[in-house]
């Protein structure tokens, strides 16, 4: 990318080979990264993350219907979520279709006050499950969080669900408390994951 900067978003646990950097202009500008997967052993997966719009509220309710385990939210929660400056950071991922047109194949909903970060949502078309594009959002969400002062990142989790806790302890998030009953269809305890960030 003619005159863009190339860095490392550093909350990653460690870099490994198999990350490629993240290519930004400027603070303004989406993050393009690409992840080497076993998929694509010779290509690299090239995501594009930018933040939400207004006429991306269909495809994140049909991929956030898509999984059980998350918090439903209705169409007018999500236009007012929008219309809230405090989650003007929330980010999607676009993937290229079959057709070469971006394709919207994950999201990250989270809200900053004062110096805490809290994420809502966080979820990934499932055709695309394990490729790494909920690495590059949350990434991004903790980038950004940093950026905007945020001393810490918070989300709550089912107990059951394994896969997602073990998904933020590879970012360095910390269990800190329960929730009991928290979530509801079925009734479940939640933990309170956290994770301190700074610049």
């Amino acid at each position: 990318m003619a005159g863009a900067s190339t860095r490392w978003i550093s909350i990653w646990p460690q870099r490994s080979r198999n990350w490629l950097p993240c290519q930004t202009a400027d603070r303004s500008r989406p993050y393009t990264c690409a992840k080497r997967t076993r998929r694509l052993p010779l290509k690299a997966l090239d995501v594009r993350i930018r933040k939400v719009r207004k006429g991306d509220i269909d495809r994140i309710i049909d991929i956030e219907r898509s999984w059980h385990h998350l918090s439903h939210w209705s169409i007018d929660s999500y236009y007012r979520l929008l219309n809230d400056d405090s989650f003007t950071s929330s980010f999607v991922a676009e993937m290229e279709n079959e057709n070469g047109r971006p394709n919207i194949v994950g999201f990250v909903i989270f809200h900053i006050a004062a110096d805490v970060s809290e994420i809502y949502n966080i979820a990934v078309e499932s055709s695309h499950a394990r490729s790494g594009v909920g690495h590059h959002l949350m990434a991004a969400a903790i980038h950004e969080s940093s950026r905007r002062k945020a001393s810490k990142v918070v989300l709550e989790v089912r107990k059951s669900n394994n896969p997602a806790i073990n998904f933020y302890l590879k970012f360095n998030f910390r269990i800190a408390g329960e929730r009991k009953n928290y979530y509801s269809n079925p009734v479940e305890d939640a933990y309170v994951m956290e994770l301190e960030v700074s610049d």
